[in-house]
């Protein structure tokens, strides 16, 4: 097992991958009626002019200043395919230069996460265009993934504070496993070629347990397994109450010892974000939220990390926003980094 510190993250989501329930403003001010940044690229106005300003503003120096003083030891950042300019997508590389002096000369560790592929990889907005999955049907779309991330990991590499590359954000769950594993094995070849020691992170395609096989029967080192874990989209869980909740946060910690026995596994998303319904309501959320996030930490506790999804979103009253969280202390940072 790699002797690794555990990571305390967060995610900065909407900064360099468009999501509408992130920054509704930015899709509004510029009458663009879809939630992804496909639609965003193909009918916002002077999108270069505004792109570029919501890059050097959405997050700042203060930003990555208060995660460092919080005690926040990672941000992972959600990079685009396209981020040299494809199409009709502006080019965001040299925003993304900068976003990365500043928060290395901070101090501050990145996790380098490839949130889009050519084709779309799920179909979601965080997949670039919703309602498509075509990447794993071409294997065009993967090997330009693969040069991307090539391209992506040549650029950077002698960043000190560099720390990871997750090749891919959540593939499809009903994409062929094999397919997704090949790319992973040709991908973890290639990179390695160029960052021999760094993190090579590989997102579970929402199957958390059918990885063991893969890890054992590869000759990886300095890998990381990567799931998601949210309690707000399935069907089943959304008429839970909070004792039901609490008991599938806790739960975690059965399941992630099991992988642990095999590959270090990193939690890259999980939120406050909950349904209301009969037991949850506005009158009761923060404290609900408490709760449940005592419950999801210690449920993490045996992992090798967890990443909050995300560090900030326009909507305040939300359990998707990290910062005001911790601010109104619904989440303890004490627990959040234990």
């Amino acid at each position: 097992m790699i002797n690794m510190k555990k990571i305390r993250s967060v995610n900065l989501g909407g900064w360099f991958v468009l999501e509408r329930w992130i920054k509704p403003s930015l899709f509004l001010s510029n009458s663009v009626k879809g939630n992804d940044e496909t639609r965003f690229s193909q009918h916002a106005v002077n999108k270069e002019k505004v792109l570029f300003e919501h890059y050097k503003t959405f997050i700042t120096r203060e930003d990555i200043l208060w995660l460092i003083n919080q005690g926040v030891n990672q941000v992972r950042i959600p990079i685009p395919w396209w981020l040299y300019g494809d199409g009709e997508y502006v080019r965001s590389v040299h925003h993304i230069d900068d976003a990365l002096d500043m928060i290395n000369e901070l101090g501050m560790d990145f996790m380098l996460d490839l949130h889009t592929a050519p084709g779309c990889q799920n179909g979601f907005d965080n997949g670039g265009i919703e309602g498509v999955i075509d990447w794993h049907k071409d294997d065009k779309n993967i090997e330009k993934t693969i040069e991307v991330l090539e391209k992506v990991t040549t650029r950077y590499k002698m960043y000190p504070h560099f720390h990871s590359i997750q090749l891919l954000n959540e593939p499809h769950f009903n994409t062929d496993l094999v397919i997704i594993q090949d790319f992973y094995v040709r991908a973890y070849k290639r990179l390695r070629k160029i960052i021999p020691e760094k993190y090579i992170v590989m997102h579970d395609a929402f199957r958390l347990n059918e990885w063991e096989d893969f890890f054992k029967n590869n000759d990886f080192h300095n890998v990381i397994l990567d799931t998601h874990m949210y309690q707000v989209f399935d069907n089943y869980v959304r008429g839970l109450n909070i004792e039901q909740h609490i008991k599938r946060a806790l739960n975690r910690n059965v399941i992630l010892r099991e992988i642990e026995k095999f590959v270090p596994v990193v939690v890259g998303e999980w939120s406050l974000g909950l349904s209301l319904n009969k037991y949850i309501n506005k009158d009761n959320i923060d404290e609900v939220m408490k709760k449940y996030a005592t419950a999801q930490l210690e449920g993490m506790r045996n992992a090798t990390g967890h990443i909050f999804w995300t560090y900030k979103v326009e909507e305040k009253y939300s359990g998707w926003n990290f910062r005001l969280l911790v601010d109104k202390e619904i989440i303890k940072i004490k627990e959040y980094l234990k």
